[in-house]
């Protein structure tokens, strides 16, 4: 990959190697220049905008332009993959706004160049937004470049002969007069660069988030006093799977999804779908106990005349369904996106006793579904069972 104009290294810091240490990769020659500006950059996202920055432009190039109706629309490592303003529902109008923040990445334009930007694209296409335009803009300019420079720092770190060099990573909070208590307390923490941790807390960690990752050598890390990497926090947290320190929908690493190929099948994308598959895979690990339930779906009119319930009935997927199936972290991602389309305008066939299989075709495969029908009293309850597809003939 291509390292962009910027590069990475720090001459001068106890994290990483002199610049002048032979065989040291290319992308750390011009260290103590880059890490200076970095940790002032990074405390303020206006001033990382006077040099162009490859990878943090690709990322954001890449992205395909999707229209939501909410913020919800689009969660965690789907953003990765698509470019979204909530509410915005053209294609053309996402795209504009793309294309502006694009051009503050490769001319270092400014918050205030895009607002002007942004309130010209407003006008062109008649769209009335939420919120106060201060707010709003500058939540979309910083939240869109924040994680295009740490999706192309990712790369660059991610290098082969840079991670030969520089194994761990640093946790760096950004020094906000009004930080996140979580955030300050990982400041200075160092992991291995592959520690699944990074999975979740790579910065930015939420709205507004400046924190930041630097690269650490070996002999770095020993001059930190450190003689091996620190522990991975417990981001675990007792009822919700949102991971602690992080705020909803941040819980992914940029560069890490964009890099890695889409897995084939069903993936993801909007908040509830989310959800379901982090359910899943909190669940298969022991985490919810018997009983605990996530929706999975939401029956329409035709079919919950079928099943004998009323429209709008929720489809519940138990925790122990999930541990007796066995479901694994691949399967996960179809038990959270499938269900809910089948029970919107599927095919319903009667087992007998309560249990019945719901059918459809999706996108070129012919999925089904066991959903029981579970007297509670004067309640009804409805259970996702197995599901299962097969290439449509």
């Amino acid at each position: 990959m291509n390292s962009g104009s910027q590069t990475l290294a720090d001459a001068r810091s106890p994290t990483v190697e002199p610049a002048n240490r032979p065989n040291v990769p290319t992308a750390f020659k011009t260290a103590s220049k880059w890490m200076g500006m970095l940790v002032a950059r990074m405390a303020s996202t206006l001033s990382v905008l006077d040099q162009p920055f490859q990878e943090a432009i690709d990322f954001l190039k890449q992205k395909t332009a999707t229209p939501t109706k909410s913020w919800r629309d689009v969660w965690d490592g789907a953003h990765s993959k698509m470019f979204m303003v909530a509410g915005a529902t053209s294609t053309a109008l996402v795209g504009d706004i793309q294309a502006e923040i694009a051009k503050a990445l490769e001319n270092g334009t400014t918050l205030a160049d895009f607002r002007t930007g942004f309130d010209a694209i407003v006008k062109k296409h008649g769209w009335s937004y939420n919120g106060d335009r201060g707010w709003r803009t500058r939540t979309i300019f910083e939240t869109n470049l924040r994680t295009a420079y740490a999706a192309g720092r990712y790369a660059q770190m991610t290098e082969p002969d840079n991670l030969a060099t520089f194994p761990y990573w640093q946790y760096n909070h950004s020094g906000s007069l009004h930080p996140r208590l979580q955030h300050k307390a990982w400041n200075g923490l160092c992991l291995a660069a592959d520690d699944p941790a990074w999975d979740s807390m790579y910065p930015p960690n939420g709205f507004g988030c400046g924190c930041f990752v630097t690269p650490v050598s070996r002999p770095g890390l020993r001059r930190l006093g450190k003689a091996g990497p620190d522990r991975a926090p417990d981001l675990d947290q007792l009822g919700t799977d949102q991971p602690l320190g992080i705020d909803p929908s941040f819980a992914y690493n940029p560069g890490k999804v964009w890099l890695d190929q889409t897995a084939p099948g069903p993936t993801p994308v909007s908040a509830n779908e989310a959800t379901v598959a982090a359910f899943i895979r909190s669940a298969g690990r022991g985490k919810w106990p018997d009983g605990s339930w996530t929706p999975a779906g939401v029956v329409d009119e035709q079919v919950a005349a079928q099943l004998g319930v009323g429209a709008g009935a929720e489809l519940r997927l138990l925790a122990e369904t999930v541990r007796s199936l066995d479901v694994s972290s691949i399967e996960a991602n179809d038990y959270a996106i499938v269900p809910r389309r089948l029970v919107r305008g599927g095919k319903v066939s009667a087992k007998g006793k309560g249990s019945f299989v719901v059918s459809k075709d999706i996108d070129g495969r012919s999925w089904s579904a066991d959903v029981d029908v579970v007297k509670d009293g004067k309640r009804t309850k409805l259970h996702l069972g197995k599901i299962r597809s097969e290439v449509k003939q």
